[in-house]
């Protein structure tokens, strides 16, 4: 992978997403094996595309999960600034 963070960022991101980048892996035809503990790849198998759409894979969710934030920040703000009862009631007396 890229360095180190990228596997921190693997590590850390949800279930779903481990299991699309084990599609990646899988229809590559790179050789793993499953057991209870997990699965496991030689990732000396990886060649520069799957290492590639992996990254790629990764940055779209960054990307998801980034803007996915910033709507929930423009959500939580209008809520506050239109529907909370005592903000709109401020309002509505500071004009």
């Amino acid at each position: 992978m890229r360095s180190s963070t990228s596997l921190w960022i693997y590590e850390n991101l949800d279930l779903c997403h481990h299991k699309k980048i084990l599609e990646i892996i899988v229809t590559e035809n790179i050789p793993h094996s499953e057991n209870k503990n997990g699965v496991f790849i030689n990732m000396n198998c990886f060649n520069p595309v799957i290492i590639d759409k992996i990254n790629k894979y990764i940055e779209y969710v960054e990307k998801q999960e980034n803007t996915l934030k910033q709507y929930e920040s423009m959500k939580h703000s209008y809520k506050k600034n239109y529907f909370d009862k005592e903000d709109k009631e401020e309002v509505l007396y500071s004009n």
